[in-house]
């Protein structure tokens, strides 16, 4: 066999074993970075359980609604700074203003965080909104990491609205389950 077959057996063998490797250096890629993900959202999950946050999502849900009926307290929210003690409800916006950073950088995967976290997301965001859009009128671009993620949630719940329970997977019994046409 003429030496220029074996030059080119050569040459592609060298190219198949180059391919080989690529394709499986961004195989592990992958999976580094799927195995970074976990501790980043494991993280996020465990600051949620903080008894200074779990006070924190108190403060939101039962005070902020009265609180936020008063020009005293509203107007303090356009202050540069602005009083933390007087308005921990942007301690909670910081908080979700980071994860959603997480999430659109790909530090913690979107499909892993709402799946289990898209309603509370939309849920803070409207009762935080008014808050946000006073303090936008002085900064107008703060807080676009949290808004970046509700808007992602709420594309979560219009992309399954009825639920993301796996479809064929037995339910528990219960009165409140709501049943669909599988």
């Amino acid at each position: 066999m003429p030496l220029e077959f074996w030059n080119t057996v050569g040459t592609l063998g060298t190219f198949v074993v180059i391919t080989a490797s690529a394709i499986a250096a961004l195989v592990q890629l992958r999976h580094l970075r799927q195995s970074n993900q976990l501790p980043g959202l494991l993280s996020v999950l465990e600051l949620f359980q903080q008894p200074n946050v779990v006070e924190l999502i108190n403060f939101v849900r039962q005070d902020l609604p009265s609180r936020m009926q008063s020009d005293e307290f509203r107007a303090g929210l356009e202050k540069k700074p602005v009083d933390r003690k007087e308005h921990p409800e942007l301690h909670l916006c910081e908080m979700y203003e980071e994860i959603g950073s997480y999430v659109r950088t790909g530090i913690i995967n979107e499909t892993l965080f709402l799946n289990g976290h898209w309603y509370n997301v939309l849920l803070y965001w409207d009762l935080l909104q008014p808050v946000i859009a006073i303090v936008r009128r002085t900064r107008p671009f703060v807080f676009e990491n949290f808004e970046y993620l509700a808007a992602r949630a709420l594309l979560w719940k219009e992309r399954h609205p009825d639920g993301n329970y796996p479809i064929g997977a037995g339910r528990m019994p219960g009165a409140d389950n709501v049943t669909r046409n599988e």
